[in-house]
């Protein structure tokens, strides 16, 4: 007996030590012959005691049956091994089956049933939890899987698109620097009015990718207030005024006009509002009002664009903040638009920490306010000020940049560009092409590389590592290198530093922009 009791322990060890390890199919099999194992040693004890009491082993190793076995057989083998093996032990010793042993047995049996069957209900009800935690994840990994499609689609549409467009905005703006009479000068202006108006079209799907893949950033540098809302609503009045419009900024607390925080984004949220309102609005007026409070930790900036326009029925209010959704299905074909504007404008204001929400009254117009967290300066942040506007003159009449692009119409527009800046250039067609140009050049040639990403023959990245890595002789190793790419998402800027650029403009390119790094480089 005492040899059977220290192997039934050994084996329990043993398996309780592997339990990890066994596969649940086989579980509740090991369970099964650990009871009966059990229940022999406590069959054996009452054998060779020739004892009634110590039937009360027996009553614990059914109760225990029903609490760990979920399985119906196993449950069922338990029970009849012990019921027979007990009446066995009884008949054979000729012991007298005492009336409340048997009694107890059977209410033993009874709530070892009870157990067996919560315990099933628990084993089923878990398997069910578990199938829909399974399906639950298939339903994100493929949900996340048509998300990704998607940003990726409308990234590679946008980068698509913005290529050319480089080249139709950047030439629109070249001839409309040159000598026109006032007709032509009318007609450049609604060309360059037409591609803008594309060109934002394009940048709200961009955006709608970025925030969806999670990439878009807010950033924080310092900025004036007071002269952003000024700049906003100059650049909205002519708009306004030839719809017959009143447009008015009312300024109400503004304890300092110095802040911290995204001034592109906050503009970005504020042309949202202000299109809308003279798009959707007839006659009358429409009205933004800002405040800054200044609260324990941060400063929080309050905006109310109000209009007396068309307004918003009830039943579209919930929905009004929905990606590629619009008041009406009919403002599709009578104002335009792609119903991105408004989700992108509720997404900003969260990133910046704030929020947005509307009030309107179909026919009575419509009052949107919003709200963003903004930082006081500090010397770290008046370092990073928004860059002006107006640059002021350069003289970049001894730079020589070497232009790495394959598209001819790019070639022409950047060509056009810098020789308007009295840059010297040149031009490679790939990234072998540029690499055969450096090497030859010996380096002493060239300034900076403006380098386009995709290429044939070897892109902008692979070009870039082998100019690091000295392919094209240590002599050019060094050499600036600034990105040029129609896809905005924060993953290509990594991809650019990572491969060893030093600077990244996005298509279509800004004049401002540019010049502003080639200053930068020809003073460093």
């Amino acid at each position: 007996m005492c040899a059977s009791a220290l192997v039934t322990a050994t084996v329990s060890v043993v398996f309780g030590l592997k339990a990890a390890k066994i596969a649940s199919a086989q579980q509740s099999m090991v369970i099964l012959m650990l009871l009966l194992m059990a229940s022999s040693n406590s069959l054996l004890h009452l054998w060779f005691s020739e004892s009634p009491e110590q039937t009360t082993n027996i009553f614990v190793t059914l109760i225990a049956s029903g609490i760990v076995l979920s399985n119906r057989y196993h449950w069922t083998v338990a029970m009849l091994f012990n019921w027979i093996g007990w009446l066995v032990v009884n008949i054979t010793l000729e012991i007298a089956l005492v009336q409340h042993f048997f009694f107890a047995m059977a209410m033993s049996t009874l709530l070892s049933w009870f157990a067996h069957l919560a315990r099933k209900k628990l084993v089923e009800k878990q398997l069910e939890l578990e199938i829909e935690r399974d399906l639950a994840l298939e339903h994100e990994q493929e949900a996340m899987a048509a998300t990704q499609a998607k940003s990726s689609f409308l990234a590679n549409m946008s980068h698509e698109i913005r290529t050319p467009m480089n080249g139709v905005i950047n030439m629109i703006e070249l001839v409309s620097q040159s000598k026109l009479d006032e007709k032509q000068k009318n007609f450049i202006a609604t060309a360059k009015r037409s591609a803008e108006s594309l060109l934002v079209i394009i940048n709200d799907i961009l955006d709608f990718s970025k925030i969806e893949a999670g990439e878009l950033t807010i950033e924080q540098v310092e900025f004036d207030l007071e002269e952003l809302f000024s700049n906003v609503i100059h650049d909205q009045q002519f708009a306004a005024t030839s719809k017959g419009l009143t447009l008015e900024l009312a300024k109400q607390n503004l304890p300092q006009t110095r802040v911290v925080g995204d001034p592109y984004r906050i503009i970005q949220v504020l042309n949202n509002l202000l299109s809308n309102a003279i798009k959707f609005t007839k006659s009358g007026s429409i009205v933004v009002q800002y405040d800054l409070q200044m609260l324990k930790e941060h400063l929080r900036l309050g905006v109310n664009v109000s209009d007396t326009g068309i307004g918003v029925s009830e039943d579209a209010l919930p929905h009004l903040f929905d990606a590629f959704s619009q008041a009406d299905m009919s403002t599709t074909r009578k104002f335009g638009g792609t119903g991105l504007g408004l989700a992108i404008t509720k997404q900003l204001c969260e990133l910046m920490g704030g929020s947005i929400a509307v009030e309107s009254k179909l026919g009575e117009g419509s009052t949107f306010r919003f709200s963003v967290k903004l930082a006081a300066p500090t010397a770290a942040t008046s370092l990073q000020q928004s860059p002006s506007e107006n640059s002021p003159d350069y003289n970049f009449a001894n730079l020589r940049i070497l232009l790495v692009e394959d598209n001819h119409i790019n070639q022409e527009v950047m060509l056009a560009i810098l020789e308007s800046l009295e840059i010297e250039v040149e031009i490679a067609n790939d990234g072998l092409e540029a690499l055969t140009k450096l090497a030859d050049s010996q380096g002493a040639n060239f300034d900076l590389i403006l380098m386009d990403c995709q290429m044939p023959n070897l892109d902008g990245y692979q070009a870039t590592r082998r100019i690091r890595a000295g392919d094209a002789g240590q002599e050019v190793s060094e050499i600036p290198i600034i990105a040029l790419t129609a896809n905005t998402m924060n993953s290509e800027r990594e991809k650019c530093l990572e491969a060893g650029m030093n600077e990244y403009l996005s298509k279509p390119i800004s004049t401002n922009a540019l010049t502003l790094l080639l200053a930068k480089y020809q003073s460093a």
